[in-house]
């Protein structure tokens, strides 16, 4: 039986990240919305604040000084630091995801020397290396053709490998002090069987963000373009088997929770949005009464609640089942398209319920839009992660009980 109900460490995080989000969060990225430069609004003292409330670190296994916490707690705190800001939530989200996968896919030599890396610099944040100009969706839904997905190349010479290449729309891009690369060893081969897996720091020769771009939201962090021009990578820092990369990549995205964390980020600017508009609701007079006591205004607040409950009954469902050795990775999938399209909904309906009001920049509606609107690409775009969940449809034959006769007929025209 499912039961989601919190621990008393759960309790205590959240509050934590709670006074984070409006205490120091939410000044600090409204500030940084209007900033017209995007290499200059992220706010370093964000992290070194994270760092000195155990948040920046909260994926880091005890044994090396973090919280060890699971996919379901860090679902819980991103959702929570998100109602501040979604932005520098996908900052610590992205830092949380790679330090989870780095902690499970290293030897324990490289944990020995990575790890402490990132937890002895409070300002240390992470990248994950994916998507390229020509690369993105063809990598989560792989067409594995030796001419698709990454084109990034790492040739082994010697105990080296050098690695050239572009990487774009990287999340911290330009932040990051510790990056996690993919790479093609063999471009004749499938991606399936030439991806490997490097890691590097942002100080290694050859390597540069050379853009960040300028976004419509999720302002408070940079996506960055990245290149690496003949950038050295030493052999024990390759990252799993040399080949075997977007297996890996899959696992971060299901196993490791990644998309489910995802969907609990833009989650928190949802209820970011109702919130505001519920006061709003009670406080805004029209036609002699407050807005809440006409019915069409109670009914599209009642329906925003109702897809906020839904999508978190979802993505806490799919994070307790990485808890129980049995991931449910079709929900893995779904709960991050679910959450961000409930999402969008939801700052949609508030849009509404504000009205021209909520079009000023002055007011915060029109920037829970913007935010939102970023996931229904990130982390995978939508259509391409329901692709990826259909293939785990449920498949049944003549002897299930479930299976019609009449169907069966139906389908062959009869």
């Amino acid at each position: 039986m499912v039961d989601f109900t919190l621990t008393e460490r759960q309790q205590e995080l959240k509050k934590i990240a709670l006074d984070y989000a409006i205490n120091t969060v939410m000044p600090s990225a409204a500030a940084a919305d209007l900033v017209p430069e995007p290499d200059q609004s992220f706010d370093w003292d964000l992290v070194r604040e994270a760092s000195r409330l155990g948040l920046r670190t909260l994926s880091v296994p005890r044994d090396y000084g973090g919280e060890g916490a699971d996919v379901l707690t860090l679902s819980m705190v991103g959702e929570t630091i998100a109602y501040g800001d979604l932005g520098v939530a996908v900052a610590f989200d992205q830092t949380w995801k790679i330090m989870t996968m780095l902690s499970h896919l290293t030897t324990e030599e490289q944990r020995q020397r990575w790890l402490p890396k990132v937890m002895d610099d409070d300002t240390c944040l992470l990248a994950i290396a994916a998507t390229e100009p020509m690369s993105g969706s063809d990598t989560i839904v792989p067409y594995n053709e030796p001419e698709g997905g990454i084109r990034m190349t790492a040739e082994k010479k010697g105990d080296r490998w050098v690695l050239n290449g572009t990487k774009r729309y990287i999340s911290n891009g330009g932040l990051a002090k510790v990056i996690y690369v993919m790479a093609r060893t063999d471009l004749s081969k499938p991606p399936m069987e030439s991806l490997a897996g490097f890691i590097l720091t942002a100080d290694t020769p050859g390597y540069a963000c050379t853009e960040v771009w300028d976004k419509l939201g999720q302002r408070a962090v940079q996506n960055g373009t990245l290149e690496f021009n003949d950038v050295e990578i030493p052999d024990e820092d390759v990252i799993g088997e040399p080949g075997n990369a977007l297996t890996e990549l899959g696992g971060l995205l299901t196993r490791f929770g990644s998309n489910i964390q995802a969907g609990s980020t833009v989650l928190g600017v949802a209820q970011r949005a109702h919130d505001i508009t519920l006061q709003y609701a009670r406080q805004r007079v029209q036609g002699g009464t407050a807005i809440i006591n006409h019915q069409i205004q109670q009914k599209r607040l009642a329906r925003m609640q109702m897809l906020l409950d839904a999508a978190r009954n979802y993505l806490w469902y799919a994070g307790w089942t990485t808890t129980q050795g049995n991931i449910d990775a079709r929900a893995a999938s779904l709960c991050k398209i679910f959450a961000s399209e409930s999402a969008l909904k939801v700052t949609q309906e508030a849009f509404e319920l504000w009205a021209g009001t909520g079009y000023m920049k002055k007011n915060p509606i029109e920037k829970l839009l913007r935010d939102a609107l970023s996931f229904i690409h990130s982390d995978g775009t939508n259509d391409v992660l329901a692709l990826k969940a259909a293939r785990l449809l449920d498949e049944f034959g003549a002897n299930d009980p479930r299976y019609s006769k009449r169907v069966e007929e139906a389908a062959a025209g009869l």
